[in-house]
């Protein structure tokens, strides 16, 4: 682009200053002309075909000029001193005050001569006579040559100063992306947790987003190498308990109970250990989730389940409420808090979903037995039930725990004034 634009401005200046030149030259020729018509009046008696000096000083020291005056058939009725005959511009000129201006070559070098006719009354005749002017264009080309030099090298210097800028500018302006990319490669080498350095506004919103991509990543990968580590720590009592048993002959209903007790614990293990590992961690990119219609889903569900309860659910849900978060995360944390609040309610249930300024809140009450003070604190520790006689496994609020935390939130239980439990689930906007 740059080259193209050198070339159509040295292109431009080039023409313009040539059609000005030429423009000039003709300037120059009618002007002297005019002044070579008012010195060379002739008249019948009064011709004369030697040449003669002007009483005009510009055409006497003007070496390349050329004057003549000829009739309309070519004869030469006067010319100027040091010109000669083939000088003479070529063709006629019969229209009267006509300016003609032409180029023609002699000897291989370019002149370019003016005519001009003018009809003289002579004798009581109409006698047209032709004034001419011949300059020879060396020196116009010579002055077109410097100039076409002149232009294009300091066109040339221009386009290589401009060059050398773009690439400075660009290699300055770059230099936070290459420190970006030189970052990343730390990033993927280990050498750096991170992107650490200060970069200008302008790039800010994309090192926070491949930061948050980052973390996002260790994060899954953290959980992913945590919920194996604890299945492999769960699996050695169940497995211990399995290579500890021998069989006996003649109770064999023993060890076949033992060993069914076993790989149901191995298989309540490997179950919440699943639920552990497909439990996503919020992303930057989730978008956001109408809370309505999942929650009404969910009721359905329950009422499925529970169909022998009766239970009534009672919903006071704020109109187009949504939320930024997974929609299996939001199933994760409703249905294992509806599941609880209908295993333990007598016959209703109480859902109120609000948001404010600067928060979403979420509140789940039964109207149960609820729970002692001393033991809500425990609840959401994994493997704690507090009614072992209950069927589950003690990590549906463990989940929930795990969820909200993951999301910034917080999550309280407190007794509820309809006498059972109330949980109170809040995000932050």
């Amino acid at each position: 682009m740059v080259s193209l634009f050198v070339f159509l401005t040295g292109y431009t200046l080039n023409k313009a200053f040539y059609n000005n030149a030429y423009s000039a030259l003709k300037e120059r020729l009618t002007g002297q002309i005019y002044l070579l018509m008012a010195d060379r009046e002739l008249n019948a008696v009064n011709r004369q075909n030697s040449p003669q000096k002007l009483s005009v000083d510009i055409l006497n020291h003007d070496a390349g000029l050329s004057a003549y005056i000829t009739q309309a058939d070519g004869t030469i009725l006067w010319r100027s001193s040091g010109s000669e005959p083939r000088h003479l511009p070529p063709g006629k000129t019969i229209v009267h005050g006509k300016k003609v201006f032409q180029t023609f070559t002699v000897d291989g070098k370019d002149y370019i001569g003016l005519s001009i006719a003018i009809f003289w009354n002579l004798n009581n005749r109409q006698t047209p006579l032709i004034y001419h002017i011949s300059d020879d264009l060396s020196e116009l080309y010579q002055i077109i040559d410097s100039y076409q030099k002149s232009l294009w090298s300091h066109l040339l210097l221009m386009s290589l100063t401009l060059l050398i800028s773009l690439f400075v500018m660009l290699r300055w302006g770059l230099k936070p992306l290459r420190d970006v990319e030189y970052e990343i490669k730390a990033v993927e080498q280990g050498e750096q947790a991170l992107l650490q350095q200060n970069y200008p506004l302008e790039l800010q919103p994309l090192t926070r987003n491949i930061n948050e991509l980052i973390r996002y990543e260790r994060q899954q990968q953290e959980r992913y190498r945590n919920a194996l580590a604890d299945l492999a720590h769960s699996l050695k009592t169940p497995l211990a308990i399995i290579q500890g048993q021998s069989f006996d002959t003649q109770h064999p209903e023993n060890y076949i109970e033992q060993v069914d007790k076993a790989v149901q614990r191995i298989n309540n293990i490997v179950e919440y250990q699943l639920q552990r590992a497909s439990t996503t961690s919020p992303s930057p990119h989730i978008q956001y989730l109408k809370l309505e219609p999942v929650i009404k889903s969910l009721i359905d569900s329950m009422k499925k389940i529970y169909r022998e309860k009766a239970i009534h659910f009672t919903t006071q849900i704020m109109p187009g409420i949504q939320f930024k978060m997974d929609e299996g995360d939001l199933m994760e944390i409703l249905g294992n808090l509806l599941d609880n609040a209908c295993k333990w309610c007598k016959d209703s249930i109480f859902i109120k979903v609000s948001q404010d300024s600067t928060q979403l809140n979420i509140i789940i009450e039964d109207n149960g037995p609820g729970i002692e003070t001393e033991k809500i604190n425990t609840i959401t520790r994994r493997g704690v039930r507090i009614d072992e006689l209950t069927p589950g496994h003690g990590v549906g609020l463990a989940i929930v725990q795990d969820i909200v935390t993951a999301y910034n939130g917080r999550i309280e239980f407190g007794p509820s004034d309809k006498g059972g439990l109330k949980v109170s689930v809040s995000f932050k906007l």
